[in-house]
């Protein structure tokens, strides 16, 4: 990640009667639309449990100074908590958040309508399914048939948003000299 600061031009900023010269690590670089557009630049890779994102540049680019390359084309603004938490971390993570495991396991994150039954000749008949379902409140949660509706636990909330942050996209190698030169020239301007 050093490698990708060294770009960032130095400011001032005072604090408490005293003038800092710090790197700006307010500018933001974003990758051209026609590059991200471009199917064959990007490879979908999943995170393993674990995995880390210089370890994963050191894999894939073959050195992990290259982490801010996987950094921008995912624009993730901070990876602590934009990739997947580990299975240990994230025990910890929503017992902090929600006090208990029991209150983690047990409790009711929300209520989903996860599909439409109608009902026709005393029977019930499935008219669609709502994806993505639609969050509901507990009293019309009450109202639904079995097959309408989902409760859904503080872990099962927790664990999706955890598991959808390990897809990536990685840089295809071939650009990643494009990628550097490109973002040498923005902050050298």
């Amino acid at each position: 990640m050093s490698k990708f600061f060294e770009y960032y031009k130095k400011t001032d900023y005072e604090l408490s009667g005293k003038v800092f010269n710090l790197t700006n690590i307010t500018l933001r670089y974003k990758f051209k639309q026609n590059l991200t557009k471009n199917i064959y630049n990007f490879y979908d890779y999943t995170l393993k449990d674990g995995e880390r994102l210089d370890h994963l540049a050191d894999m894939y680019y073959g050195d992990s100074k290259y982490v801010w390359v996987i950094i921008l084309a995912n624009d993730i603004i901070d990876p602590q908590f934009e990739i997947p938490k580990p299975d240990n971390e994230f025990k910890k993570y929503v017992i902090n958040k929600y006090g208990t495991w029991d209150n983690v396991v047990r409790g009711v994150h929300h209520y989903e309508r996860v599909a439409i039954y109608r009902d026709s000749n005393g029977s019930n008949l499935k008219v669609a399914d709502l994806n993505p379902p639609l969050i509901i409140n507990k009293e019309k949660y009450d109202t639904l048939l079995p097959d309408e509706r989902l409760s859904v636990s503080n872990l099962d909330y927790e664990l999706g948003l955890n598991e959808n942050k390990r897809t990536l996209k990685l840089l295809d190698v071939s650009q990643l000299s494009l990628i550097i030169n490109l973002v040498e020239e923005v902050f050298n301007e």
